[in-house]
């Protein structure tokens, strides 16, 4: 039977989640930046979108040159 969510807040924590648990199961541990990321995602404060351009750019800062 699926799950019915209310709102588009629950759809993305029951996402979010699922795909947290998933990443912890195969060792992988969330950075605190990662976690504010995924609750401004909940929200509505962020998009997917902004959340991996933002995460290139800091990347592509760090990168050795």
């Amino acid at each position: 039977m699926p799950t019915k969510f209310s709102t588009q807040s629950q759809i993305r924590q029951y996402n979010v989640s699922n795909a947290v648990a998933s990443a912890r199961i195969e060792g992988i541990v969330p950075t605190k930046q990662l976690e504010q990321n995924l609750t401004d995602y909940v929200t509505g404060n962020k998009s997917i979108g902004q959340i991996l351009k933002e995460t290139k750019q800091r990347y592509a800062a760090n990168r050795p040159k």
